[in-house]
């Protein structure tokens, strides 16, 4: 009954007949094929233990096969059973090798050679692809397909393949966390580790594309289209080459020029979808320079979340990061001191992790105490920002185990004076023993200290508890802030 009712499926769209009108014909193919598409995703949703039953009828039958093969990978995959997602997968990944033929051919002919030429250098791969495969590549070498236009398409079909492969029937395969209903994450028959295999497959075939990657020759019309499929493939593949990360430069600078063209030319576009296309090109360019410029170690299935060079990142990018990455990201860049320090100053925005704890990257430092000393007197220059972070950097430092008096003086005053102590209306002990020590009995410098110029923000917060009260006891006029960045 599954067998005939099989046969009792319409013909796929008719293909133009050379007489109907062209316009009247496209207008009804595109409701067929859309119907056609439509008709396949229900049969593959109701009929999930036929998969592999289904394939093997829509093989007889070009027309089906291939729509077939596209929802099984590209938009109904979470139903398809392993070892059949796994031999579908790789059936499409092999008809790259087509695209990367084409593409060589087609550019040997547009850099001088005749079509006959072309042959001749090819001919060892031409004879090693099936007929199927050398006719489909014989289409390009017709004269019709030698003109400027449709020769640049070709020149670009294996950039094409990852470009289109990426976007549609790869996509879910490459970020399963978008397969959802209804907000909820689809549960998959394949497991896991199968899908991160998978992704390294399609990232060394990109890698392949990467390499035969060319800027926009017609510079007039620049199109930003690469950044998807190079995000992926930096993503997934365990090592980036050096070249790859050199090339992948080559492609976000020529985007960044498609980008400023198109704005140039759409002006400040009300479109929402054309805010939404610059949007997300810049973060798939801000993705992307992390990748190519920090070597992260592989994870199983998916690169670390590279956050960039270490001379480009700062205390605000490493407070936001999750602790695994931080704590791997230190451990790649072991010795850096500046980017400890970095790190150090991350606390003040986000003093809460979950196990590392201050003392731990500390410890990473070659001089510790010193790495203090300096950071808490320049905090202005390092760290900036509001009331918000430098209370909090001057509640770190007051509750490490001890707290100098070197230390304890570069402390900016409003907030050393305002650290509570073991009960909220008190001051920090350690804060209020000092100033006493400082101040002793002096009726004047105590005057003199309460109307210093401190104040909640503004330059006035950043003067140092030191200063302020050697100031107010030798009776000098008051100290300048501390210069900010």
């Amino acid at each position: 009954m599954f067998v005939a009712a099989l046969d009792c499926l319409p013909c796929g769209p008719a293909a133009h007949d050379g007489e109907e009108d062209v316009e009247a014909w496209l207008e009804r193919h595109r409701v067929a094929s859309d119907a056609w598409n439509s008709m396949w995703t229900g049969i593959l949703r109701a009929q999930t233990g036929h998969h592999r039953r289904l394939l093997a009828w829509s093989a007889q039958r070009p027309g089906a096969d291939h729509v077939v093969r596209e929802h099984l990978l590209g938009t109904l995959l979470w139903l398809v059973e392993q070892a059949l997602l796994e031999e579908v997968a790789t059936r499409d990944l092999e008809s790259f090798a087509r695209a990367v033929l084409v593409t060589k051919i087609s550019r040997s002919c547009r850099d001088g050679l005749t079509p006959v030429q072309a042959r001749e250098r090819y001919a060892d791969e031409l004879s090693a692809s099936s007929q199927e495969e050398r006719d489909y590549v014989e289409r390009f070498l017709d004269e019709e397909m030698q003109s400027g236009y449709l020769q640049s398409m070709a020149c670009r079909s294996a950039v094409a393949w990852v470009e289109r492969a990426g976007k549609q029937t790869w996509r879910f395969l490459l970020n399963p966390g978008e397969a959802q209903h209804f907000g909820r994450p689809r549960e998959w028959l394949a497991p896991q580790d199968l899908l991160a295999a998978l992704g390294t497959r399609f990232a060394t075939i990109s890698l392949s594309a990467l390499d035969l990657w060319e800027p926009d020759s017609d510079s007039r019309y620049p199109v930003v289209r690469d950044l998807g499929w190079l995000q992926a493939m930096l993503l997934h593949l365990p090592e980036i080459p050096d070249e790859a990360r050199q090339k992948a430069r080559l492609v976000v600078q020529e985007s960044r020029r498609a980008l400023s063209a198109w704005s140039r030319t759409h002006g400040y576009s009300p479109s929402h979808s054309a805010w939404e296309q610059s949007q997300r090109t810049k973060e798939q360019i801000n993705t992307i320079l992390p990748l190519v410029t920090d070597p992260a170690p592989a994870l199983p299935g998916r690169r670390t979340a590279s956050l960039g060079a270490p001379q480009d990142v700062g205390f605000k990018k490493l407070a936001d990061a999750d602790e695994d990455v931080l704590v791997a990201y230190l451990d790649r860049h072991a010795g850096n001191d500046t980017l400890v320090e970095e790190a150090l100053l991350s606390f003040a925005a986000r003093s809460f992790r979950k196990s590392l704890t201050f003392a731990d990257v500390l410890a990473r430092h070659s001089a510790p105490q010193q790495a203090l000393l300096d950071l808490t007197l320049h905090l202005r220059r390092r760290l900036g920002g509001g009331p918000d972070l430098r209370r909090s950097w001057v509640e770190i430092m007051l509750a490490r185990p001890e707290c100098p008096t070197e230390l304890l003086r570069l402390l900016p005053a409003w907030s050393a004076l305002k650290a509570r102590g073991h009960r909220y209306d008190t001051t920090h002990p350690a804060v209020a023993a000092y100033v006493s020590e400082v101040l002793g009995d002096s009726d004047t410098a105590w005057q003199r200290f309460a109307a210093s110029p401190l104040s909640h923000a503004g330059p006035g917060a950043w003067h140092r508890l030191g200063d302020l009260l050697d100031t107010a006891v030798e009776g000098t006029a008051w100290p300048t802030p501390p210069p900010g960045r």
